[in-house]
């Protein structure tokens, strides 16, 4: 789970390949998920306020 602190210490190139590793990984999980059944079904909650937490803040700095 991303912290708003770290997201702040990061620029803008990292934000982009984090988020860019986020969703790659939030795609794999629902592959899986969708195969086999998750096994931490949360994971994918996570994942995605993870992925809406570096856009929000990827938004503020584009301001």
């Amino acid at each position: 789970m991303i912290t708003l602190d770290d997201v702040k210490k990061l620029d803008k190139k990292e934000i982009a390949k984090k988020l860019l590793e986020l969703k790659k990984d939030l795609l794999t999980f629902k592959i899986q998920s969708s195969v086999s059944g998750a096994e931490k079904p949360h994971k994918k909650q996570l994942l995605k306020k993870d992925v809406a937490r570096l856009l929000t803040f990827s938004k503020q700095l584009n301001k």
